[in-house]
């Protein structure tokens, strides 16, 4: 920077979150604007203008120049770093197939090359957690791969206005300061591809997929636990949990496997070993892929009844101790708790708690309405109908199912009985596939594959009067904490409310 001249002019910018500072330099000749890009503890990205002659140009219109995006950003490493937690840039033990832009062309796709960074919390060595590995192996078809590892620190990272993210870090056996330092880049709402730089910039990396060295990583499993005991037969399949949007848990004789899809980002897997067991509790060790830890925890069960699976989760513990990880007060000591539900994928219809035929009035933000369809006979204009109401029915002929018709005719004969309207279309069919009685209230779960929003839901219920039901239903697919069935509709609280007033007849 000396080389430039003497600083006469400094001025500071925080645009759209990036800290920069311009400095004006003048040597005599002419001057050059230079801006500083204060990337981390570590790093800075810097900018500078040509060098102009005129002496009465504000400092404004001489950095205009800056914002060309033709202008090249040079990389400036701090050569006494602080090293920083990788734990943001780096967690677990990751897998990586390697291909050179100019080395070869081939990609070298060995099991055991892989990127090793895993962190211990609470360890008392922290440099421990500022380190990284990356261990190539030769592949045996690509005649430039190699065998080789490098011990990396961390320096850092940040993200750009495009969504690269940029991860600084230093080759701790490497004395060249031009080689010493090294860039990777990635996108932060995918982290399977990378490149990394050859030298100490990170400009000549343009995205994930375009750079000097490329790296497709998938994460892989970093520890190993034997199980020691045996969930119940009749749990084994494959389940939908309620308790994490869109999480699917398979169960077999000694694992839980459970997948979860994020709205962003790759699904998570986190396997669950049986340890130890006692009664309906059963100690298992939680292991994730891309952590590196073992972490213990205990599930209490409620024995499987009719679809559904209901358990309760406790805390997390760093020993498998069952007496320390599964005592009662490692389980969640709210009043109010409820147990958490799993729904079988391919649910079997039960009979439903609640019979017969029934007018309803609704409230709530997402209403059942009229859907509309092809009748089964051409439409008859001589064919009345001067009632109408909305029906909700459990008959006989399909006890597992509620029926749902908004549009219902209600008409009579001379005889006190139903109209034969030949035009009804039901809008609505749910099948009952679970029910149970707690905190004095029913609660049911039913299925319906046509529902865009979730195939199943809960209710809670209870019959006010002989006559009279209400029914609740939550947002999601899990009743709420404090969900009764004559809770107000919030949108915080329910979504739908069903007040049921029998209309059953002596002739239906």
């Amino acid at each position: 920077m000396s080389m430039k001249g003497t600083c006469i002019q400094q001025m500071y910018n925080d645009y759209e979150d990036v800290y920069r500072n311009f400095f004006l330099f003048d040597n005599g000749n002419c001057m050059t604007c230079v801006a500083l890009y204060y990337r981390t503890i570590n790093v800075l990205e810097k900018k500078e203008s040509t060098c102009q002659t005129s002496s009465k140009i504000s400092i404004e219109e001489m950095c205009k120049e800056i914002s060309v995006k033709e202008l090249t950003l040079d990389t400036l490493f701090n050569l006494s770093p602080t090293y920083q937690n990788c734990r943001q840039s780096f967690e677990g033990i990751w897998q990586f197939a390697y291909e050179y832009e100019t080395r070869f062309t081939a990609v070298c796709n060995h099991p055991f090359s892989n990127i090793t960074a895993c962190q211990r919390p609470g360890i008392n060595f922290q440099i421990e957690n500022q380190r990284f590995y990356m261990n190539y192996r030769k592949c045996h078809d690509v005649d430039s791969s190699f065998d080789a590892q490098y011990r990396y620190a961390c320096l850092g990272q940040w993200v750009a206005d495009n969504g690269n993210r940029y991860i600084v870090a230093v080759n701790m056996g490497e004395e060249q300061n031009f080689l010493r330092f090294t860039c990777f880049v990635d996108r932060t709402d995918q982290d399977l591809l990378m490149t990394k730089s050859r030298t100490a910039s990170c400009s000549e990396l343009k995205s994930a997929r375009e750079g000097y060295e490329q790296l497709r990583l998938a994460h892989v499993k970093s520890e190993t636990v034997l199980p020691s005991c045996k969930f119940p037969a009749d749990y084994m399949g494959v389940w939908y949990n309620t308790a994490n949007y869109d999480s699917e848990v398979t169960i077999n004789d000694t694992h839980m496997i459970e997948v979860t899809k994020p709205n962003q980002g790759k699904p998570e897997t986190v396997y669950y070993v049986c340890d130890e067991s006692k009664g309906t509790r059963y100690m298992v060790a939680k292991l994730g892929i891309g952590g590196c830890q073992v972490d213990y925890m205990c599930f209490d069960f409620v024995r499987r009844h009719h679809s559904v699976i209901r358990y309760r989760q406790g805390r997390l513990y760093p020993l498998g101790d069952f007496r320390s990880v599964c005592t009662w007060s490692s389980f969640d000591n709210n009043p109010r708790w409820k147990y958490q539900v799993l729904v079988s994928v391919n649910p079997v219809a039960i009979n439903c708690p609640i019979r017969g035929m029934f007018f309803f009035e609704q409230s709530g933000q997402t209403r059942l309405t009229v859907r509309d369809g092809v009748t089964k006979f051409p439409f008859d204009p001589l064919l009345e109908c001067t009632k109408r109401n909305q029906q909700l029915s459990i008959c006989p002929d399909s006890p597992d199912t509620i029926k749902i018709d908004m549009n219902k005719c209600d008409t009579l004969d001379y005889r006190a009985r139903n109209v034969n309207y030949k035009y009804e279309i039901l809008d609505y069919k749910w099948r009952c596939i679970a029910w149970w009685s707690e905190d004095t209230n029913g609660q049911l779960y039913t299925y319906d594959p046509e529902d865009g929003f979730s195939k199943y839901r809960c209710w809670v219920y209870q019959r006010d009067e002989y006559g009279q039901i209400s029914l609740s239903r939550s947002h999601k697919d899990s009743c709420g904490l404090w969900q009764t069935p004559h809770d107000d509709v919030t949108p915080e609280n329910l979504n739908l409310k069903l007040v049921l007033k029998n209309a059953e007849r002596q002739c239906n």
